[in-house]
């Protein structure tokens, strides 16, 4: 989704507020206050987005996931679908709104800590827990290794993926990241219904 909205609508992270800090923050020192209200409108989404997943993650419990993932699928869908003349904030703010629910939701996979949407952690995690697996010739430490390992890696194919098909489907290439979302969401709807029986 970062590449999505950098690439192809206005060179904006939409997921990634880190850098929108900083771009806000270069552009506040610049004057450019059009382009700092720009990269502010994604922020405040995001901001937003991680209250609100917090209260449906509280009320919610489990069926949260299930819903965030419909959700997701379903406003991708939507962004994929949209004239290619909508302004760039409209998918600014949905990408934000998407990331920040995904981010508050999805906070580890077997026991290892995760980010889907940063991996400056990540190459922390695949660095530091690499040597201690070497130096201690523990298995299951290397196991977490390239747990951080896979997840820069799918990270990374993504942002490729991205750049290529962008320029092949343009808007429409959003529509290819609902592919993982829909195996994810029907393995977690598996999973319920195991745990029902």
């Amino acid at each position: 989704m970062g590449a999505y909205s950098y690439f192809l609508k206005g060179g904006v992270f939409a997921n990634a507020e880190t850098a929108n800090l900083l771009i806000l923050a270069l552009n506040i020192a610049e004057g450019d206050l059009d382009g700092a209200v720009a990269v502010l409108i994604p922020i405040s989404t995001f901001f937003i987005g991680s209250f609100f997943s917090q209260m449906f993650i509280e009320k919610l419990k489990s069926k949260w996931i299930t819903i965030l993932l419909a959700a997701e699928i379903t406003l991708l869908l939507f962004l994929s679908l949209l004239p290619s003349d909508t302004p760039y904030t409209v998918y600014h703010v949905v990408i934000a709104l998407i990331s920040s629910m995904q981010f508050n939701s999805f906070r580890e996979a077997r026991g290892v800590a995760l980010s889907t949407l940063f991996c400056t952690a990540h190459l922390r995690g695949f660095g530091s827990s690499l040597y201690t697996a070497i130096s201690t010739k523990d298995r299951k430490i290397l196991k977490r290794s390239f747990y951080h390992g896979g997840l820069i890696l799918t990270f990374v194919t993504g942002g490729v993926l991205c750049a290529l098909l962008g320029s092949i489907l343009g808007t429409f290439s959003i529509a290819v990241s609902t592919l993982p979302l829909l195996f994810v969401l029907q393995e977690v709807i598996r999973k319920e219904k195991i745990q029902l029986a």
